[in-house]
């Protein structure tokens, strides 16, 4: 594999994250964040998508100060989102994980189905075989990452 290729690759995919995250956000109900910030709803969407977790693998995770998390996490522990759990390892406070709870899967549910709308009308143009291609590489790009240990699913706990 050329480097080369793999940078624009990466670079183009950067791109697409930042742009689309942007152009979602602008075209958003905003009414939907009437309950959360972007950041809680990422930080539920990331429990949702990871299953529970440690409030240190979170912070991992988003890429922010763990002190970030637990602000986060007492904000949404309030509303009732999310709940904490006892790890199995033992019952010491800091092995404990976050998960979200079934009011915080429901306001994920419901800005899931706002998010895919504007998606599905911004890309209602682009042929089924292009993105058959793109579940193809993404699915083989998650495959790879986790097969040599890059995903954070294993350091969950």
């Amino acid at each position: 594999m050329a480097k080369k290729n793999l940078y624009q690759a990466v670079k183009l995919f950067e791109d697409v994250l930042l742009t689309g995250s942007e152009v979602i956000s602008k075209k958003m109900d905003q009414n939907l964040f009437d309950h959360v910030s972007k950041q809680q709803f990422e930080l539920l969407n990331t429990l949702k998508l990871k299953g529970p977790s440690s409030p240190g693998n979170l912070a991992l995770v988003q890429c922010v100060h763990k002190s970030a998390i637990s602000n986060r996490l007492k904000k949404l522990l309030n509303k009732g989102l999310v709940q904490w759990e006892n790890s199995e390892a033992n019952d010491d406070k800091r092995s404990k994980l976050v998960s979200i709870t079934p009011q915080g899967e429901k306001l994920i549910s419901e800005m899931d189905k706002a998010i895919f709308a504007i998606i599905e009308d911004i890309l209602s143009n682009i042929e089924d075989e292009k993105i058959d291609t793109f579940i193809d590489i993404f699915t083989t790009v998650k495959e790879t990452l986790i097969a040599k240990g890059d995903s954070t699913d294993e350091t969950n706990h």
